[in-house]
């Protein structure tokens, strides 16, 4: 699936679970603080809901390909695969950003009227 952009969509490519946290691995390089934002809106109010008291850390390790949303304890299998799902509609709407990915960035802008402004 292609956003209007042109890129691909952002998912969550794998869950895994480590020593008190659970890694959900997604495809792309990098997530937005707005992008963070609205994840933790969408699913720590939801995470309350269902009991679990702990939050969301965003990382990327040096050399990784991917950017990983930990969820700092380990649900049910049930509950995991819910909170998976929650994320992946909320990363949908995102898209994926690949490392060497060339970015649009403004360096200039210019203003230019067709008739002068009076002040």
């Amino acid at each position: 699936m292609r956003l209007e952009t042109g890129d691909f969509i952002m998912k969550i490519a794998d869950v895994r679970e480590t020593w008190i946290h659970t890694h959900f691995i997604t495809d792309s390089w990098e997530i937005l603080p707005e992008e963070r934002f609205r994840i933790d809106m969408r699913v720590e109010p939801e995470l309350r809901r269902l009991g679990i008291q702990y939050g969301l850390q965003y990382e990327r390790k040096p050399q990784a390909e991917v950017y990983t949303i930990v969820l700092e304890c380990i649900p049910f299998p049930k509950t995991r695969d819910y909170i998976r799902e929650m994320m992946d509609e909320t990363i949908g709407d995102f898209p994926t950003r690949k490392k060497d990915q060339p970015r649009n960035v403004v360096t200039t802008i210019t203003v230019q009227d067709e008739q002068p402004k009076e002040v």
